[in-house]
């Protein structure tokens, strides 16, 4: 009798040798926070997972994947894996996932600019300690005061002057009663500088506070003396991260002259100048922030100082200035602004962004007569559409192939311009490994809620839509609601014979001839770009269309609808509302 616990005991030590209590319990899956990084810096991914291996994802704030990677999971249950932003990395929040299929965590951490070191930046030097200093929060409207905050002032030791302030949850609210006890809906934030001493100034806002903010329904501005920033409530809506944006001043003449230098090259600049100069004219901005892809106002400030005394000169200047833009991306634009009159009697120019740069203000002599130009030419040119299809090699189109799943999720990444789902991660697919050339498409189609895998946690990327699956798609992006109507004969008790009545009913998709709707028909080529250009509103294209591919004819039932998908051109619309190609 005594041989079994003997026997038990011996198996209790077997597992204790081979199993340790620690190993036992799994780890639970995790990432540890990734502070915010400057471009070149590298990025720590950790965290545990109960998992051998995990795909960590890391995504830019365009939605990008910029890095993936598959990691092994340490039997303790740790994972680690490091890896360097570019030195041309895009500012902005960058998201990180973490998991296997849809068991995933998520971080995410800002790339942002490193102070800059004399000159026009901030920074440079050992801080001070700083002084605070009470600055008031305005209504928008009116100038007058609604709360205040505070502003921390830092000065290094070689003279620069930098400012922070941070928005509280409590001044948030302050702010949005005494503005609604006063019937307004827009909260300035002014920062001060009498003296021309600032280098820098950061702004932060709490997520606890952005949401007081928004649920309060306010605008947001930040006055600084060389940029004031409008930030409309449905901008801020989309946003739910701590909010920062920094501006840094640029004062110094041999930065400006490079500005000058580097506006030269461009094109549209070129193309006014024709060997004239041009001039920098104020102080540009380097703005940053983490709020991407959504529009903001900006409003620069003209200085007297910097115009002409007399009428003529003056006026001369300020029908040729514009706006020189450098992108954070690496792009650039010339632009033109509207002139305003501020509230202390000051001129500024106010013009719309939806991405964050580096600004200056250029008189270009002769732009006047350019833009005005380029005006009266889009009026008479028309407005052009761009492709969203292609042919094949071969100089076919294939209309009566099927089209894949992963070439309608390629297909919607390019025309889709809607909303992406908030604080969603993409799922993994078992059947989308790393580096499949739709990766990217497909990930940004489950993101904007137009498509789905199966529950298998597959998405079958090569498996052909269906007209069923299309409709439902078509259903989502319009966001059709409702009871449609059918008169089709095949889709009673299908899963999409709600969709399928609503896309009928809305006139994009419709039944076949013989009273069937064939939901678990494979989509076409042509059927795809004729829903399409119906969701967008583009087409059939009349007027002077030659073929574009040698079996699409002008008798081809949609051959319309693939000539107005499948190449750029500029159209009007007639009067009877048919959209006409221009041929210059």
């Amino acid at each position: 009798m005594r041989k079994l616990p003997l026997l038990f005991l011996t198996m209790l030590i077997c597992i204790m040798v081979f199993n340790p209590i620690s190993n036992v319990q799994a780890a639970a899956l995790n990432v540890t926070d990734i502070t915010d990084k400057y471009r070149g810096d590298q990025v720590t991914i950790s965290g545990t997972s109960p998992f051998t291996e995990v795909i960590a994802k890391v995504y830019d704030p365009n939605n990008v994947i910029l890095y993936i990677e598959v990691l092994s999971v340490l039997d303790n249950g740790n994972y680690s894996k490091t890896f360097s932003l570019s030195n041309d990395a895009i500012y902005g929040t960058y998201k990180v996932v973490v998991g296997q299929e849809t068991n995933v965590v998520n971080d995410t951490f800002n790339v942002i600019a490193r102070p800059s070191v004399g000159g026009g930046g901030g920074g440079g030097g050992a801080p001070s300690q700083g002084t605070q200093i009470t600055v008031p929060v305005q209504s928008g409207t009116t100038g007058t005061t609604v709360s205040q905050t505070t502003i921390q002032r830092t000065a290094g030791s070689n003279g620069t002057v930098k400012d922070s302030v941070v928005m509280t949850e409590q001044s948030a609210k302050e702010t949005i009663a005494a503005l609604k006890n006063q019937g307004e809906k827009t909260a300035r934030i002014v920062i001060p500088d009498a003296e021309d001493k600032v280098s820098e100034v950061n702004v932060s806002i709490p997520k606890i506070a952005l949401t007081a903010i928004k649920s309060g329904g306010i605008d947001l501005e930040i006055k600084t003396e060389n940029a004031k920033l409008t930030i409309p409530n449905t901008t801020l809506e989309k946003f739910n991260q701590d909010l920062y944006f920094r501006v840094v001043p640029i004062k110094g003449q041999q930065e400006k002259d490079q500005i000058a230098e580097r506006a030269k090259q461009e094109q549209i600049v070129q193309d006014v100048v024709q060997g004239r100069d041009i001039q920098v004219l104020g102080r540009p901005a380097e703005i940053e922030t983490n709020l991407q892809s959504q529009p903001v106002t900006i409003t620069m400030p003209i200085r007297e100082e910097d115009l002409p005394k007399d009428k003529e000169s003056r006026q001369r200047i300020l029908d040729d200035l514009v706006i020189f833009i450098e992108h954070s991306d690496g792009t650039k634009e010339v632009i033109k602004g509207t002139f305003i009159t501020n509230e202390d009697g000051t001129l500024g120019i106010e013009f719309g962004i939806d991405k964050f740069s580096t600004f200056t203000l250029v008189y270009v002599e002769g732009s006047k007569e350019y833009f005005a130009q380029l005006e009266k030419d889009k009026k008479v040119e028309g407005t052009v559409h761009k492709a969203y299809i292609s042919g094949y090699p071969d100089g076919t189109f294939k209309p009566a192939n099927s089209i894949s799943r992963a070439e309608m999720a390629s297909l919607l990444s390019r025309v889709y311009d809607g909303e992406l789902k908030e604080n969603t991660s993409p799922t993994s697919y078992v059947d989308i490994p790393a580096g499949h050339w739709a990766m990217t498409s497909i990930e940004k189609a489950q993101l904007t809620g137009l498509m789905r895998g199966y529950s298998d946690h597959t998405f079958g990327p090569n498996k052909s839509i269906t007209r069923a699956e299309m409709a439902a798609i078509v259903s989502r992006w319009l966001k059709l609601e409702g009871t449609g109507s059918s008169s089709a004969k095949d889709i009673q008790g299908h899963w999409a014979e709600q969709a399928i009545m609503l896309v009928d009913k809305a006139n994009i998709m419709n039944g076949m001839p013989d009273g069937t709707f064939q939901p678990n028909k494979p989509l076409s080529r042509a059927e795809a770009v004729t829903i399409v250009n119906r969701i967008l509103k583009r087409g059939p294209l009349y007027g002077d269309v030659k073929p574009t591919f040698i079996d699409v004819p002008t008798t081809h039932w949609a051959y319309k609808e693939i000539e107005e998908a499948s190449k750029d051109h500029k159209y009007s619309i007639d009067e009877s509302g048919k959209e006409t190609v221009l041929i210059k």
